[in-house]
């Protein structure tokens, strides 16, 4: 939303205000790339709050981030995103509107449990900060939100005089006498970081009908998704101020314009869709139902426009390790200034000042070739102006240069007699080819065997099987799994390459960190177990079970039935699994056709190819209760279970008419048959051809 003030000019000719800016805070319920059915939940309530600022808690993966941009842009470039910063448990995301705000930097704030994400902005030439917080849930643990919140408060304690905030999120308070809270808005000796709650509803808010119309958990009085269930009764979503924001400068709070969205008041213990919502449009309280157990809440402010010169370094600010002899890009933004900038490197061991640029253009960037001989350790980066240094500003967050990343193989990565990798931790570059690719990474193997395999974790990389591939990386042990997660870079050299051989295993063989990663086969297996539930299925070729998994590829199995299986070979809850990766990966075992104890069935059929129908036929030199004849298609799955009438000794037919058991036509395909006959079974194999 963007509305344009025409003011009076009354009293001073000094302040000028210019713009109103609606900022919104939103826990989005673990939104993620997997989640694109909410989003057109989310597109109709974004549209419909119309804001220009959106600080979202509980999102899941970078992926999840672009989505909510990709809505709010619907083919236009209004909008833009922070970047993604993956800290423990889920993150905090922000979107902007370009034509009112200037995204300057940010930084995060750690925590016990989850990062305080800080934003500065540029808005009307003032220089704002927000901060997104996601505190501790439930009661029980106000001690750790308070730890939080003193985090944060300390943090801010350290800004300059007359800094404005925003401070934003789910804070979970259940009453205004909870120590945090009250650490928020408290009088203190230095009170650079003393905030205010918008909104003039304190009290005690859960389940409390006098603050009804401020309460934002939970959407829904059941639970689905997730979320919180049982009805809207708790006030945990807030924006607070910096203490008297309203004084001339910078944002000035519009009075009672803080909203729980879509909270009518009457809506307590329930959804906030039953019956009639007052206001908001029946799409939209279903929509909020739908897409997240919290409601957004906004307030909407004013600019005062200012005309003092910034700088605000943008790039390094997040605590980057930036190798020696390598090249960087230091990137800064200016308002109201546009005279040439001074680069300096601050040692914060040493606190010793090195120039790197005595004076530079003011276009926001400047590229810094870091020498192979600097000296590792912690730094910070100073923009200034070149002529007085005023003004100045320096990273929030130190940086680190480190020793260049050597290259290894994926052996060098797994190999570990005892424990986790070796390099874990470290920056790594691999090279190796694309054996499997899942929605939330690709399995990556430089040659055949044990140790030469390896999951590379990252959401919704576009990359495709056979592709040989350099990567810089992170080595990760994720429950006991060794990964490469936070790509750095990542090179296509070539395409369409074989994949590495396969290697055949006992099935026990399998259950060893030796092959987590390794493409793998195993022959003749039977299936001892399936978990229809999970999609998991044991297999047996008597060595010892096996768990075969639907990571990639779904399979129903017949238990009984004897397999070979190609895969990557995955570790997960506790457990090694062989993961097909289409079908074909699947077959029904190509050598099961001896029969345990070398009985002759004489087990044929006739034509083969055939279309539509086929005699199949058999001899048997004794009677069984259970005698059947099954046909299974490629993917092992049952077909049709065939009846034979009237069984006897010596030479039976049984005629397929190529349909199903719900009497449907079948495709063309490869079938297998199998003939069952006490404790004996021979299969055989015949093509229809349509």
């Amino acid at each position: 939303m963007k509305k344009i003030i025409i003011g009076l000019i009354v009293f001073t000719l000094t302040l000028s205000s210019a713009a109103s800016v609606r900022v919104v805070t939103y826990n989005a319920l673990n939104f993620g790339g997997n989640d694109v059915n909410r989003l057109p939940f989310f597109e109709t309530i974004l549209n419909d709050i119309d804001a220009d600022l959106f600080l979202f808690q509980e999102i899941e993966d970078e992926m999840g981030g672009e989505l909510l941009l990709s809505i709010l842009n619907n083919g236009t470039s209004d909008f833009s995103g922070s970047v993604y910063l993956n800290g423990p448990d889920t993150n905090n995301f922000l979107i902007y509107r370009n034509s009112l705000i200037t995204f300057a930097s940010q930084d995060t704030i750690g925590t016990a449990l989850r990062d305080i994400s800080e934003f500065e902005l540029i808005i009307d030439g003032n220089l704002i900060r927000f901060y997104s917080c996601h505190l501790k849930s439930s009661t029980g643990n106000e001690a750790l939100r308070l730890a939080e919140v003193t985090k944060l408060r300390d943090h801010l304690s350290q800004l300059s005089e007359g800094s404005e905030f925003i401070i934003a999120g789910d804070m979970n308070f259940y009453t205004s006498s909870e120590p945090a809270y009250q650490k928020f808005i408290a009088d203190e000796t230095n009170n650079i970081g003393r905030a205010e709650d918008l909104s003039d509803q304190v009290g005690n808010w859960h389940d409390n009908i006098n603050f009804a119309i401020v309460h934002t958990q939970s959407t829904r009085d059941s639970q689905f998704g997730g979320g919180a269930s049982g009805g809207l009764d708790d006030r945990f979503d807030f924006i607070f101020s910096s203490y008297q924001m309203n004084n001339g400068t910078g944002l000035e709070y519009i009075d009672n314009t803080i909203t729980s969205f879509g909270n009518d008041g009457e809506h307590l213990n329930m959804s906030i869709n039953d019956g009639t919502n007052s206001v908001v449009s029946p799409e939209v309280a279903d929509a909020l139902y739908e897409a997240s157990d919290h409601l957004p809440v906004f307030a909407d402010f004013n600019t005062i426009t200012s005309s003092e010169p910034l700088l605000v370094v943008r790039i390094p600010n997040i605590q980057e390790e930036w190798q020696q002899g390598t090249e960087h890009i230091i990137e800064w933004v200016s308002s109201n200034f546009s005279e040439n900038v001074k680069i300096e490197l601050i040692d914060e061991t040493s606190e010793e000042r090195e120039i790197l640029a005595a004076s530079t253009e003011n276009d926001g960037e400047w590229t810094w070739v870091i020498s192979e001989d600097e000296t590792l350790g912690a730094y910070k980066i100073v923009i200034s102006d070149a002529d007085d240094g005023d003004p100045t500003d320096e990273s929030n967050n130190q940086f680190y240069i480190i020793e260049p990343t050597v290259e290894c193989t994926i052996f060098d990565i797994q190999y570990s007699e005892t424990g986790p990798s070796p390099l874990e931790g470290e920056e790594v570059i691999t090279y190796g080819i694309v054996t499997a690719v899942w929605d939330n990474g690709f399995f990556l193997q430089d040659g055949p065997g044990a140790w030469n395999g390896i999951f590379v974790y990252e959401f919704g990389i576009n990359i495709d099987q056979g592709a040989e591939i350099s990567i810089n990386a992170i080595v990760e042990e994720f429950y006991d799994k060794t990964e490469l997660n936070d790509i750095i870079e990542y090179t296509v050299l070539s395409s369409g390459n074989s994949l590495p051989q396969a290697v055949s295993l006992p099935t026990i063989d399998v259950n060893q960190e030796d092959y987590e990663g390794v493409l793998v086969q195993i022959n003749n297996a039977e299936c001892t177990g399936y978990d229809p539930e999970y999609g998991e299925w044991l297999v047996d070729d008597g060595s010892g079970e096996i768990m075969i998994n639907d990571l990639m590829y779904a399979f129903v199995p017949v238990i009984g039935e004897f397999y070979d299986i190609i895969g990557v070979v995955d570790y997960s809850f506790g457990s090694f699994k062989i993961e097909p990766r289409y079908s074909s990966d699947v077959s029904i075992a190509s050598w099961i056709q001896e029969d345990i104890v070398n009985v002759n069935f004489n087990l044929n059929n006739y034509p083969n190819p055939f279309n539509p129908t086929t005699t199949i036929s058999f001899s048997t030199s004794e009677l069984t209760e259970n005698t059947e004849l099954i046909i299974y298609n490629l993917k092992g799955q049952m077909t049709k279970r065939l009846e034979i009438r009237n069984l006897k000794l010596g030479s039976n037919d049984v005629v397929w008419d190529g349909t199903d058991n719900n009497e449907q036509p079948v495709s063309s395909g490869i079938y297998f048959y199998t003939l069952i006959s006490g404790d004996h079974k021979v299969t055989k194999k015949m093509l229809l051809l349509k």
